[in-house]
């Protein structure tokens, strides 16, 4: 039962992966066309381009009868939330996008099932004692089994110089040729693969280096004292060796000349004219490509190395450390409160929780002044002609404080030997709106003179629009004194 058990524990965490998160996903064959395909021709894209190529594919899915109503940085969000995706900030402060190590494996296993590929070849059971042959040998301490292997290695060879010499030489057929190529593109395929997983192993080294600085008790010792003395423990670690010889390998100007001989010469044989045309293309690329995926790991070690030893000397793990051990005095103080009290007893503490959410300027939309630009003509309300009547039947029904009124055009006419309703409007805005407006006119048609001509009247409404009318022109001359004396 203990196999058993162990055994389903870690299903229960792969559950929790990235790459069966992807599998059960709804959007899955969205996420294949898009992610699977972009990020496989290459690693890693800037953030913004991501975007845009996203939006290009889901525009083009939607065509197809794809329901997809968000938007595509809503999407990428979703992905890199499930750790399908990886954001990255490098040290020029853009942002890069790239899969996850599980979530590749699960794109690849998904498309293994439509294009699967024979795994039980002779190519592949050669390759495997050639290499298991070549460990054997150059793990051998002993001189002498070495030279003893070495004469053995130049006599095979010797005999099969005098074979080609006397009987002449027939190449690979044809069809074990294709087995054997296919066998290479399929080894080949799984490298730059494996470059996700090199970056996420050797960001989580960094992780870990982090922690035991700022873990470790006392002024100097361990990792924290390495790194004082200029020791580069991420170029130093397993992983860090590991890449630096592969990339120095791969940076070899013979192997790159051997590899790009062999590539010509292979194409040329009779047996690749069905090679696909991509195929044909990734062997010709193949270089290029492993040495700009390589560079871009050998970045991030290389920011990673520097990021630690900037961590160290600038003192920023000593916060790191009063911080963590804040956290390890409340882990304390709280299960010395679970001795005396169940975690289910409500305790009458309210605690507010302060929150926010945070999205990329990628996500923000840029205003287009066009978007709000009138294209139609304005059309143009002239003022329409009073209609006395009304403003009698208004007068009725309107609270108007007429007192004000009187007062303010007997002292408009204290400066001047006449004013019209314009004139008092001019110097006393009407307070009351369109009640001023209707006062004003009562007054007018009955101590006023009708003059000729119009003249225009305006006041504010009580939403604070300015309001104006086209109104006949009554001139004051003579009023009651009593209105002087409000």
């Amino acid at each position: 039962m203990a196999g058993a058990s162990i055994a389903a524990l870690r299903a229960r965490r792969a559950a929790g992966s990235a790459a069966l998160k992807l599998l059960r996903a709804d959007l899955m064959p969205v996420i294949v066309a898009t992610c699977g395909r972009l990020l496989v021709e290459r690693r890693v894209i800037p953030y913004p381009e991501f975007v845009t190529l996203v939006a290009d594919d889901l525009a083009e899915l939607r065509d197809d009868g794809f329901q997809l109503p968000r938007t595509p940085q809503e999407y990428i969000a979703d992905w890199i939330r499930d750790g399908i995706l990886v954001r990255r900030a490098s040290a020029a402060r853009d942002e890069s996008v790239e899969l996850s190590a599980t979530a590749a494996d699960a794109i690849s296993f998904i498309t293994a099932i439509e294009q699967p590929r024979a795994s039980v070849t002779s190519s592949r059971l050669a390759n495997v004692s050639d290499l298991l042959t070549s460990l054997a040998r150059d793990t051998d301490p002993d001189p002498a089994s070495r030279i003893e292997a070495l004469r053995r290695q130049r006599e095979r060879i010797d005999q099969q110089i005098a074979r080609v010499e006397q009987d002449g030489y027939t190449p690979l057929d044809d069809q074990s040729a294709q087995e054997r190529l296919q066998e290479i593109l399929l080894l080949a395929d799984e490298v730059p693969r494996d470059f996700a997983k090199v970056a996420e192993s050797i960001e989580q080294i960094n992780h870990d280096l982090r922690e035991q600085i700022v873990s470790h008790e006392g002024q100097r010792g361990g990792v924290l004292a390495q790194v004082f003395s200029g020791v580069d423990l991420i170029e130093n670690s397993d992983a860090g060796r590991t890449f630096n010889a592969f990339y120095r390998l791969l940076l070899d100007p013979e192997l790159a000349e051997r590899f790009d001989a062999a590539v010509d010469a292979v194409l040329l044989r009779g047996f690749t004219q069905a090679l696909p045309l991509g195929e044909s293309a990734f062997l010709r690329q193949y270089l290029s490509l492993l040495q700009r995926e390589s560079a871009q790991v050998r970045a991030t070690l290389t920011d990673l190395s520097r990021s630690l030893r900037r961590f160290v000397e600038t003192q920023e793990y000593r916060e790191h450390k009063r911080l963590a051990e804040a956290i390890g005095r409340a882990e304390q103080a709280a299960m010395a409160v679970l001795r005396v009290l169940p975690p289910t007893r409500p305790l009458g503490l309210g605690l507010d929780l302060t929150g926010m959410q945070i999205s990329s300027i990628g996500a923000w939309t840029l205003h287009n002044p066009a978007d709000v630009r009138t294209t139609e003509d304005v059309t143009e309300h002239r003022p329409a002609p009073l209609d006395v009547e009304a403003m009698r039947r208004l007068v009725r029904l309107t609270e108007i404080d007429f007192g004000e009124l009187q007062a303010n055009i007997a002292a408009t006419l204290r400066d001047r030997p006449s004013a019209s309703i314009a004139d008092v409007l001019h110097r006393f805005p009407a307070s009351q709106g369109l009640a001023s407006i209707v006062g004003l006119l009562f007054l007018a048609l009955n101590h006023a003179i009708a003059a000729a001509g119009t003249e225009t009247w305006s006041w504010q409404s009580t939403a604070g629009v300015t309001k104006t009318v086209s109104a006949p022109r009554y001139v004051f001359t003579d009023v009651p004194s009593s209105w002087s004396r409000r």
